[in-house]
């Protein structure tokens, strides 16, 4: 037997005790991602495109902030920007770290400007986290895998 045997890297995934099962939590992983990605990209495509339009309660609560109506066309078009970037692949770890960071500014200016409730940044930054955290995860698996198939038809 060799040194460095591992089962994981020696056997197929038919072979391998609960070989399936892996498979199956992949893909659930990413499903569940998705579905936050694309409820997450509805949420702040409307709520973006709500602070470029100038709707009248955006409006008020950045005269609150005191800084400007140009940091609410701005944040306006990061959450639309980060919004899209959710809904490609490749980028979507970016757009939820765009929306994460949205999040945190908009925690920072209830509790420390405006005043009124964090909850619905907190959770909306606490999915953009997740959703985040999740892609990572994925990306990680895929590139486990494709090096586990590479290691197998090497020594195949």
């Amino acid at each position: 037997m060799k040194k460095d045997w591992n089962p994981v890297f020696s056997m197929d995934l038919a072979k391998r005790p609960f070989g399936g099962f892996h498979v199956k939590i992949t893909r659930m992983k990413k499903a569940g991602t998705w579905s936050l990605q694309i409820i997450l990209a509805m949420v702040f495509l409307s709520v973006g495109m709500a602070k470029i339009s100038g709707v009248q309660s955006s409006i008020e609560m950045f005269r609150e902030i005191g800084w400007g109506q140009w940091l609410r066309v701005f944040v306006g078009i990061l959450e639309v920007s980060a919004s899209v970037l959710l809904l490609f692949g490749p980028y979507a770890t970016l757009g939820a770290g765009l929306l994460l960071i949205s999040m945190a500014g908009a925690v920072m200016a209830h509790l420390w400007l405006i005043g009124g409730s964090i909850v619905p940044a907190l959770v909306l930054g606490i999915v953009a986290g997740l959703v985040m955290f999740m892609r990572q995860r994925i990306r990680l698996d895929e590139e486990r895998e494709a090096l586990r198939e590479s290691r197998t038809r090497k020594s195949a």
